[in-house]
């Protein structure tokens, strides 16, 4: 594993926890005030892993051609 993708992975960990562990429930909290369901939220939440597997994939196909 090279540097740049433990780089990578650290920044998705922390990235990860705070998106669901501070945004998702900050939101879900303040959605009940608005009377108004997060579309966006639901959307990027969904995606965030995929996003993640994606761009680190990309990053060890990147290290592979050098």
């Amino acid at each position: 594993m090279s540097r740049q993708e433990r780089n990578w992975q650290r920044f998705w960990r922390y990235m990860m926890i705070y998106f669901y562990a501070l945004i998702v429930p900050a939101t879900i909290i303040g959605a009940f005030y608005r009377e108004e369901f997060p579309l966006q939220l639901l959307i990027l939440a969904i995606g965030m892993p995929f996003i993640k597997r994606n761009h680190l994939a990309f990053i060890r196909k990147k290290n592979a051609a050098i």
